[in-house]
């Protein structure tokens, strides 16, 4: 009898272990279940904060290029920039200069480098007489250097302009200053073609008389200084 309640007390414990076990079980399986939840809903927000911010990048990117005036704007200035590397990887400013110092002329000849384009200023002293457009036969060593810079760099064009003071002048020849302008930068032009042989397709002229002046024609200084011709490299557009 004794050896039968035992082994009913043991039947008991063992039922209620069982489904002490089971409880737990079930816990866990629920415990699980719930800890996925949270997960996926996390997920979720994660992957609408991505979307949100595709969006958003999308939208500043069109409103960013839809400005056409900044676009045309970079363009502008990407391409002066790519002119004035030209200048500086083609050596022709600091080959123009070193050519006309040699001459010595002290400062009656110029060299500037404006942005995409190189310069030579000759005054009217070394160029032309008062009054005429002949060019001088003292001038002709550095019109023959810069011919020979031109002649060694075909891919930059010459323009050739002749400026005067705004005293009057009036000739049989010139009867303003405006013919006496484009006859020098004229006379330039022929002696680089018919003496040196460059292509007249890479040469242009113009007179601006005293229209373009370098400082004010107050002075005998100033004047002379305004007196002048101007030989400009420009690189050609391909």
């Amino acid at each position: 009898m004794r050896e039968h309640n035992r082994r009913s007390m043991y039947s008991a414990d063992d039922s209620y272990l069982k489904r002490s076990y089971h409880g737990l079980i079930s816990k866990s399986e629920a415990s699980v279940d719930s800890d996925s939840n949270w997960l996926i809903t996390l997920s979720d927000v994660f992957t609408l904060l991505l979307v949100f911010m595709v969006v958003f990048l999308v939208m500043t990117k069109n409103s960013t290029g839809s400005d056409e005036s900044g676009k045309d704007i970079d363009i502008k200035v990407t391409a002066d920039m790519h002119n004035e590397k030209t200048i500086i990887e083609s050596g022709i400013r600091d080959e123009i200069a070193e050519r006309v110092s040699s001459l010595d002329l002290g400062e009656e000849v110029s060299v500037l480098a404006k942005g995409s384009e190189v310069v030579v200023i000759m005054k009217e002293k070394v160029s032309f007489m008062p009054g005429e457009a002949d060019v001088l036969v003292g001038s002709q060593p550095l019109l023959g250097r810069i011919a020979e810079i031109i002649n060694r760099h075909p891919e930059f064009l010459v323009e050739i302009s002749g400026h005067t003071d705004n005293v009057p002048i009036m000739t049989p020849l010139y009867p303003s200053n405006w013919e006496l302008s484009v006859a020098r930068s004229a006379n330039v032009l022929k002696y680089f073609i018919n003496t040196y042989f460059i292509d007249p397709s890479r040469l242009s002229i113009k007179g601006y008389a005293d229209q373009k002046p370098l400082t004010s024609n107050d002075t005998p200084e100033n004047r002379a200084r305004n007196r002048r011709v101007e030989i400009r490299f420009a690189k050609a557009d391909v």
